[in-house]
């Protein structure tokens, strides 16, 4: 049963919501006053993030939620960008040493990341309430009135918006989000392909898919790394996960990402196998087989941010994190990092904000606390998802290329990047999220 009334509202159990309910308590946040409702009457999400990056470990780190994840996870110290056999560039994360205790990027599923969250508030008291889907909120003097599809009504001081890309809270706060190049919403229309310069089409389907590999291996496929192979059918990511923890025989997990086959309906094992086959470029008997399909699903890359991250709405207040606040391309495997580190900070902010509220500070002085707190988290985050979308459109755009002079030229300005540590460090330090004059803490 909701509570009547409750100081944190927290809409969406994803990575990003559960994230801010574990760093309002590392911030003095008491589990009685944290309720964090789902309108999925399971943990069912179908983005499947697979990255952490260090930054994210470094923010994970400080509210105490990354060593259960880090040790979950595979280390991988290098995203390698190739054509079949030839290794173009690849992202040196070890590079990062001096500047994290987390110098490489750790391969997780999505499912665990969530699982490892939810584990860590329920032995802190904090409950997940489903299906509550919010249905209504408007501000009142004390608050926000938040209504839910079976009825109740709660009052909460603060809603936290962590409900996705399609976001009912974000919505229903009267938040703009548009695409930053065209200031159109990615929700709000139907969408045409169209193709861009050298044959990229920026809105043609992606297939996301988890497999079991069986046959060779070739050592161009890293069982460790992140693979991205470059050939006539655009891009194919191959990352390697840890086998299901209910699985007897520790089985590999790989993570396949390619364009979808145009015109179809279904993802199947033959499309996977002819594009694994194509971008490794090795006889049959060298190529892994695709041997069974664990999940998979199809989407349309869209890019969009709020217009802004916390509206006030008479005497309560709404902030976004996560893909409620922002959304891009996976490329470079950014998408939940961000609305990770969206959540750390919020719940650092939010518990601050709380402390302040119980002071003896005058009810104008306690209103511009809260304008300047979160104005500046607004700004900041937002300006951090605008660059992020600008880096995820180019890698892209880069990588999707079909005309085969484009392809060509692309690969050889990649190779000749890639002979010097410079690039391959630089390219390591802008995935890993790590700010200037950060240096690595000691263990």
């Amino acid at each position: 049963m909701l509570p009547e009334s409750t100081t944190v509202l927290i809409v969406g159990a994803g990575p990003a919501g559960l994230c801010c309910a574990v760093s309002l308590l590392a911030h003095g946040v008491k589990p009685a006053d944290i309720t964090v409702v789902d309108a999925q009457p399971a943990g069912l999400n179908l983005s499947r993030a697979i990255v952490i990056h260090a930054q994210t470990l470094e923010d994970l780190a400080s509210i105490g939620a990354a060593e259960p994840i880090v040790a979950r996870g595979f280390h991988s110290k290098y995203m390698r960008i190739q054509a079949q056999t030839t290794v173009l560039a690849r992202a040196n994360f070890p590079s990062l040493e001096s500047y994290t205790q987390f110098p490489y990027a750790l391969l997780i599923s999505q499912a665990d990341t969530e699982q490892l969250l939810l584990e860590k508030l329920k032995k802190q008291g904090v409950v997940i309430h489903r299906p509550c889907k919010v249905t209504d909120m408007h501000g009142s003097d004390d608050g926000l009135r938040v209504a839910f599809e079976g009825g109740e009504v709660m009052r909460a001081r603060f809603v936290v918006g962590a409900d996705g890309s399609r976001s009912t809270i974000r919505k229903l706060a009267n938040i703009p989000f548009r695409d930053p190049s065209t200031g159109k919403d990615p929700h709000g229309q139907s969408q045409v392909e169209t193709t861009e310069p050298y044959g990229f089409n920026s809105f043609a389907p992606l297939i996301i898919a988890d497999v079991y590999l069986a046959g060779h291996i070739p050592p161009s496929v890293s069982l460790t790394d992140l693979n991205t192979f470059m050939s006539q059918y655009g891009y194919l990511l191959v990352a390697p996960l840890p086998a299901a923890l209910d699985d007897p025989e520790g089985r590999t997990i790989f993570r396949l990402s390619c364009a979808a086959e145009p015109g179809a309906k279904e993802i199947t094992k033959a499309r996977l196998q002819q594009v694994l086959k194509a971008s490794i470029g090795l006889p049959d008997e060298q190529t892994p087989i695709i041997d069974t399909i664990l999940w998979s699903s199809t989407f349309r890359v869209k890019s969009a941010v709020a217009d802004k991250f916390f509206q006030r709405l008479a005497g309560g207040v709404v902030a976004l994190v996560g893909d409620a606040a922002h959304v891009h391309s996976p490329a470079g495997g950014q998408g939940m990092n961000l609305g990770l580190r969206d959540a750390v900070r919020l719940g650092e902010i939010l518990a601050d904000i709380t402390r302040f509220d119980n002071t003896d500070a005058t009810v104008s002085a306690k209103r511009a606390y809260i304008a300047e707190r979160l104005g500046a988290f607004s700004d900041e985050r937002r300006s951090m998802a605008i660059e992020v979308i600008k880096m995820t459109k180019l890698l892209t755009w880069m990588t999707g290329l079909q005309s085969v002079f484009a392809r060509t030229a692309r690969n050889i300005i990649w190779w000749l990047m890639g002979r010097t540590s410079l690039v391959n460090n630089g390219f390591a330090w802008r995935l890993s999220g790590l700010r200037p004059g950060t240096k690595a803490k000691q263990q």
